[in-house]
């Protein structure tokens, strides 16, 4: 049961290190290419974060 939820925990932080990393390379890729480019992906990137955490509290709420 432990071993469980420990394994569960674990596997969040490890999709939220993956995001994380994966927005980091896909942003410097962009400014390589471009600085103009670099800017507009920040922006999408954070456009969808917010979007995401819009739903994901949306969810939580109506759970409850």
């Amino acid at each position: 049961m432990i071993f469980r939820r420990i394994i569960g925990y674990l596997w969040q932080l490890s999709d939220v290190l993956l995001f994380i990393s994966a927005m980091i390379v896909l942003d410097y890729t962009a400014f390589r290419i471009n600085a103009t480019l670099g800017w507009f992906v920040i922006s999408l990137i954070l456009f969808v974060l917010g979007w995401l955490v819009e739903v994901i509290s949306e969810r939580k709420r109506g759970d409850s």
